[in-house]
């Protein structure tokens, strides 16, 4: 009988404290696996808790979906995750597992769901048209495709009351203006899209906060919506006016970004040397209110800059940006991880049944010291669109 290598002997309070220093769940999975020894050990002598989960990157790799863990120094872990169309365009998501796509087969209709990645929930089927009412001829009403770009929800889904609210497209697809949809578990058809003014009031992102979706646009000002739909008028808007006085940009701005941290509404700003090159640098802001003052007799808002990310990781991406604090993390230090996006106007952020003409490698982490720098830390995987999923 060959003897048990010398690494099977380890005393029990030696693989515990080995398992205290890995904070990623799949690799304690792991360790425990490796033989009978360790795993009694771990029975006998359990390290300390895991810190709290982290969002992971889905890779919706071509043999099945797997995913990148943060905690585990962006290492690839297979994952039980449900089918992921090939078709598909991750377009947000929310807490406890869930992901939205929106699936564009080369043939038969368009399909936009909510999946649970713990797969022990069935999948929510989601609008795929809007009711469209002919000016000037009341009564005179017909069903028209569109396409969901990004969304979020109010709740968790099975929650009396959940709303959702998208980033919407009307097919065909267009590079203009983004209009914005609002709809309920149950609903097939979005009864009325609503549309933004003027180019710097389309929208880019859009998160629930303080009771209310708040959508940011280009033009970095935020719309603030309050759905009801048991009243007359289905929404109630707010119009939040920014300055622009001390945002000036000498970089090409590829992406904004929406997110709750601490209490504050924070805005990311993703930038890049030129249109279409990978990510450079990130600029964070903090919403305040300011005035009346000698500019503005009336009160109004603007876009403070954080000298600094004060140990906040921020994982961003359009209807599921979240924000963690470093602290929780030994050995981790704030800064912004990010999966490649792209341009909210660009064709290639809608499924179009040809995913694999464009490349989604840009995703990293971002850290401001000591001095701005992108780190690809992320698996390259080539031509499909991840995303993250949220625990």
């Amino acid at each position: 009988m060959a003897a048990s290598p010398p690494w099977a002997n380890l005393v029990s309070a030696v693989v515990s404290e080995i398992a205290n220093h890995l904070p990623c769940e799949f690799d304690r999975v792991h360790f425990a696996a490796v033989c009978r020894s360790w795993r009694a050990s771990l029975e006998q002598q359990p390290p300390l808790p895991l810190p709290p989960a982290l969002p992971f990157l889905i890779l919706p790799l071509a043999e099945r979906p797997a995913v990148s863990c943060v905690l585990s120094n962006c290492a690839i872990h297979p994952a039980v995750l449900p089918e992921w169309p090939h078709d598909a365009r991750y377009i947000g998501a929310y807490d406890d597992g869930w992901v939205l796509l929106s699936i564009a087969p080369p043939r038969g209709p368009r399909e936009h769901r909510l999946l649970d990645t713990y797969d022990s929930r069935p999948h929510i089927v989601l609008p795929t048209e809007f009711i469209a009412q002919q000016a000037g001829a009341p009564g005179q009403e017909w069903q028209l495709p569109f396409s969901i770009v990004a969304a979020t929800l109010s709740s968790q889904p099975d929650v009396d009351g959940c709303v959702f609210a998208g980033i919407i497209s009307v097919d065909p697809v267009p590079r203009g203006q983004r209009t914005i949809g609002f709809w309920r578990a149950p609903d097939r058809v979005i009864p009325h899209l609503f549309q933004t003014h003027n180019p710097p009031w389309d929208v880019e992102d859009v998160v629930f906060y303080d009771g209310a979706f708040h959508f940011l646009t280009k033009g970095e000002h935020i719309i603030v919506a309050g759905p009801d739909f048991h009243g007359g008028d289905p929404v109630d808007w707010e119009m939040r006016a920014f300055e622009h006085i001390g945002r000036e940009y000498d970089q090409y701005v590829e992406a904004r970004y929406l997110l709750e941290s601490r209490e504050d509404l924070l805005m990311v700003v993703r930038c890049s040397p030129y249109p279409g090159q990978p990510t450079s640098e990130f600029r964070v802001f903090r919403m305040a209110q300011a005035g009346p003052d000698d500019v503005f007799p009336y009160q109004h808002y603007v876009w403070l800059e954080l000298p600094s990310l004060e140990g906040r990781m921020l994982f961003v991406g359009r209807g599921c940006s979240r924000c963690y604090d470093a602290d929780q993390y030994p050995g981790f230090e704030g800064g912004v991880y990010f999966f490649d996006d792209g341009d909210i106007q660009d064709p290639a952020m809608l499924p179009l049944g040809v995913a694999t003409l464009f490349s989604f490698n840009d995703c990293g982490k971002w850290t401001r010291t000591p001095a701005s720098m992108v780190e690809r830390c992320f698996p390259a995987i080539g031509y499909t669109p991840q995303g993250w999923c949220l625990p």
